[in-house]
C-alpha cells in the first residue's frame, strides 16, 4: 500500500493529498517522462490524489515543480473484464 501525505500541489495551487508511486506501470511511466534508465530509482516521486479534481500531478518530495512542464500520471487503463 503506497504511503500518503499532504504536499503542496503546483497544479491545484493548494496543499493536497499525494501518494507514493504504487506499481511498476507508474514507475516505468515516470522513468519515461524523465528520460531515466530502465532501472532508475523513482520511489521518491509522489502523485496528487486530490478529491476535488482529477489532478494526478507528479512531483518529488523535495521539489514543488520537478517536471517542467508539469506532467500528470496517465489514468489507469480500463479493465476489460469489468465491461
Amino acid at each position: 500500500m503506497p504511503m500518503e501525505r499532504t504536499l503542496p500541489c503546483w497544479t491545484c495551487g493548494t496543499d493536497q493529498p499525494h501518494r507514493q508511486v504504487k506499481d511498476d506501470r507508474e514507475r516505468d511511466m515516470i522513468r519515461e517522462l524523465e528520460g531515466l534508465p530502465p532501472r532508475a530509482y523513482v520511489d521518491h516521486y509522489w502523485v496528487c490524489v486530490s478529491t476535488e479534481r482529477d489532478c494526478r500531478n507528479i512531483r518529488t518530495g523535495h521539489s514543488w515543480r520537478p517536471l517542467r512542464p508539469p506532467r500528470k500520471m496517465p489514468p489507469e487503463p480500463a479493465d476489460p473484464r469489468k465491461t
